[in-house]
């Protein structure tokens, strides 16, 4: 499943959260492209009210991203590092940290035996934000997608996404890793329930 005013995607977070768009059932012949739409749209639909949600508190999903990873991570890692936890370009974690340190969420130390070296952790308020929002996001996640299917369903639809995942990464020439073992996945699902789901 993871936010501060200075950041500039907030522009389309506050369009967003006001402005009410139409959806419709696209009942294509083609199943694959009709399941690829019907995705798109479920993951533009839920991005939406978690959008919503937390530009209520001043925040985006990107930044809460960042300080749950941050703060599941058992030793404070590099921007390199957050951008393969998050699956972005390194130039955009950059730019996200930047904007959150001068917000005051992150913390960035440079390293005494390689200035080059830059560990990133969380500071106060941003633990404070992050507990804060965490139910709102993650939950507010968890929630929707536990309201929709069944245990059942669930199980069987992530062997599905896994199935898609996988094949779109190896168009990119890459393939899903085992998490680090300095990545506490319980730590990241915040006592919700989520941390088995999420590996792999």
């Amino acid at each position: 499943m993871l936010y501060c005013l200075q950041d500039a995607g907030l522009a389309r977070t506050a369009h967003l959260a006001v402005e009410r768009t139409s959806i419709y059932n696209y009942e294509l012949t083609d199943n694959a492209l009709k399941t690829w739409v019907r995705l798109r749209q479920a993951s533009e639909a839920m991005e939406k009210v978690l959008i919503t949600d937390l530009d209520k508190q001043g925040t985006t999903p990107e930044q809460i991203d960042v300080l749950a990873v941050v703060d599941a991570a058992t030793k404070p890692p590099t921007p390199g590092q957050l951008s393969k936890y998050l699956f972005r370009e390194q130039h955009s974690v950059s730019g996200q940290l930047s904007r959150m340190w001068r917000g005051g969420l992150v913390k960035k130390t440079r390293q005494k035996a390689d200035q080059r070296v830059v560990k990133i952790t969380v500071t106060p308020k941003g633990k404070e934000l992050l507990a804060q929002t965490k139910k709102t996001g993650m939950g507010q996640a968890r929630e929707l997608v536990a309201a929709a299917l069944s245990e059942k369903e669930l199980a069987e639809f992530d062997k599905l996404l896994k199935k898609v995942r996988d094949k779109a990464l190896e168009k990119l020439g890459q393939k899903a890793e085992k998490l680090p073992e300095g990545f506490d996945v319980e730590r990241f699902g915040g006592g919700l329930g989520v941390g088995q789901q999420l590996e792999g």
